[in-house]
């Protein structure tokens, strides 16, 4: 018996580990513009003499699109399936990335070009690739979550310091164009080629208008349950405190009196935590329960703000605290995503997932323009980073208040194509 249920799970990996590259690439795809920031906010500055909460509060315009956009997306996934939102979503999202690079002295027009890409971020995000990975995975769940999570900690190690080096070599304008077409054309064959959607259901399974207005009741009951509010909750007081740390990671560094080459290769060290983090963190999600794991994993991310606040330019104290921030925050989405399957089934995946998406955006958006916010009135990043720590304890409380999975576990019958 133990053979046959060993030898049915390492079949996942045989008859679906195809997929895990796709969906890496369109994660790291997803993360360029958030890590590529950092690195423009120097540029910018110096040209337009914009306050650094205005450089960052393109993500927050993001955030605000995605509080609509990406449940819808997410709905449309479960309905259309992935593939017929992926390939368009790279190529607009590319296209996007790319005209940023026509910023001028307006932050209007700042704040019009974040929007456009912001609606394209939308068809890349991360309910988009984590739907197709639990609708193939149950047993490998966790870790085939981390190998398609591992798309972030990548961009975590190579866009920062990629980005660095074309702005000295063609400037932020050219850079922005040179990382929409290096992504496009590493991205795009990958998703056509290797990229498939499950099979459609039999007609007679598909549902009609009826049994897709009891799925939609189904949806807003489960949004309003108080086990999916503390999941939000956790995931956004988290991400909150993570994007603080990881977007202005290079001003913080900047500030600490470390030169623009060697504090890109520090932060890079988030990247290098992060591939870690996310495969470590797989294997314990797939043996533990994931919100002990998820609670200290953001736990031990306070090590990391207290070592930042005590770096005194030490390069080995920032490496090791950006490191740490990558280790913990590697398994996090992994942990999200994992927990929602587990706790609300795949039936309601894509909206539910895109609802927290939406929520992971907002804060992705809050944080920077936040922690920038104190900087400008404080000159400097010491209050930022003492929120930051609470915030994290107040999340490692959220997770650990989660109950128990449903036993037996919700039913995942794969009744839309995106799955």
């Amino acid at each position: 018996m133990a053979t046959r249920v060993a030898h049915e799970s390492d079949s996942e990996w045989r008859r679906h580990g195809w997929i895990l590259v796709p969906c890496l690439a369109g994660n790291l795809l997803g993360a360029v513009h958030s890590y590529a920031l950092g690195p423009m906010v120097g540029p910018l500055e110096s040209e337009f003499g914009w306050s650094r909460a205005e450089i960052t509060s393109g993500l927050l315009v993001i955030s605000i699109i995605a509080m609509i956009a990406a449940p819808i997306v997410g709905m449309a996934v479960d309905r259309f399936g992935v593939r017929r939102i992926a390939i368009p979503g790279v190529l607009l999202y590319c296209s996007a990335v790319a005209m940023l690079g026509m910023a001028n002295q307006s932050v209007i027009v700042w704040w019009l070009l974040w929007g456009l890409l912001g609606l394209a971020n939308m068809f890349v995000a991360p309910m988009v690739w984590a739907g197709a990975v639990n609708g193939r995975f149950d047993k490998h769940r966790g870790m085939a979550l981390a190998v398609a999570m591992c798309g972030y900690s990548l961009a975590a190690v190579f866009i920062p310091y990629l980005t660095t080096v074309l702005i000295a070599s063609i400037g932020w304008r050219g850079s922005f164009l040179a990382l929409a077409m290096i992504s496009c054309l590493i991205v795009l064959p990958l998703v056509v080629v290797l990229f498939r959607d499950l099979p459609a259901p039999p007609p007679g399974q598909q549902g009609n208008a009826a049994n897709r207005a009891g799925q939609a009741a189904e949806v807003r009951e489960q949004l309003r349950s108080r086990r999916f509010l503390k999941l939000a909750a956790a995931v956004v007081i988290f991400t909150v405190a993570l994007c603080a740390l990881t977007t202005n990671g290079m001003p913080v560094l900047l500030g600490e009196g470390f030169e623009r080459t060697t504090a890109a290769a520090i932060a890079g060290f988030t990247g290098l935590g992060s591939i870690t983090g996310r495969l470590v963190g797989g294997f314990l999600l797939d043996r533990f329960d994931a919100k002990k794991v998820a609670a200290f994993s953001v736990a031990i991310q306070v090590l990391a703000v207290l070592l930042l606040l005590q770096t005194q330019e030490s390069q080995v104290a920032a490496s090791l605290a950006f490191f740490v921030v990558g280790l913990a925050g590697g398994t996090e989405l992994d942990a999200c995503a994992y927990l929602a399957a587990r706790h609300f089934g795949m039936r309601n995946f894509g909206a539910l997932f895109g609802m927290i998406s939406g929520l992971i955006l907002l804060a992705n958006g809050i944080a920077p323009a936040g922690a920038n916010y104190i900087y400008d009135i404080t000159g400097s990043y010491d209050l930022a980073l003492w929120i930051v720590a609470g915030l994290f304890s107040v999340s490692a409380v959220l997770f650990l208040s989660l109950g128990k999975y449903p036993e037996p576990e919700a039913a995942m019958p794969q009744t839309a194509k995106g799955v």
